[in-house]
């Protein structure tokens, strides 16, 4: 295989884990968007936050995942959308492992009251670490972009 093809390859699959990052945000966001009080309900399951700011972050936090999906799939501050949205997965890895920790009964909430996303705790770990895996490669990719393209002008 020739170096380039390889290139080719690797960007397509980055543009690819790109897109998917920023569509998967966008769909949770939306659907946030549309149940707050079903987000809101999964937050205080967690046991993790004063029921003080439930709220507030149930309403702030779908338009926030929004902008990150945005930043994603058009490309614009894309570096700062990935660094977003693994902050964001970083959190969520650790609000999913603080109750699992407890064994406490919680729906990830990431998808709606009923999604096949969140089949389990178990499940949504695996399927956040690999989604985190994949921004961070995605991210990486973008600042070697970034290198390359500043040193060609």
């Amino acid at each position: 295989m020739k170096i380039g093809t390889i290139a080719c390859a690797k960007a397509a699959v980055y543009a690819l884990a790109r897109l998917g990052l920023g569509a998967l945000f966008i769909y949770a966001a939306l659907v946030k968007i549309g149940a707050p009080q079903d987000f809101a309900d999964a937050l205080a399951s967690y046991n993790f936050l004063p029921a003080s700011i439930i709220n507030p972050i149930a309403l702030s936090l779908p338009p926030f995942e929004l902008s990150c999906g945005l930043l994603l799939l058009t490309r614009h501050f894309c570096a700062t959308g990935l660094l977003s949205v693994i902050g964001l997965l970083g959190v969520f890895l650790a609000a999913l492992l603080w109750a699992a920790a407890r064994n406490l009964p919680v729906n990830c909430g990431c998808f709606g009251a009923v999604s096949v996303l969140d089949a389990g705790p178990g499940i949504s770990l695996v399927r956040d670490g690999v989604l985190l895996l994949s921004a961070v490669l995605a991210y990486r990719h973008e600042l070697r972009l970034r290198v390359t393209l500043s040193r060609m002008m």
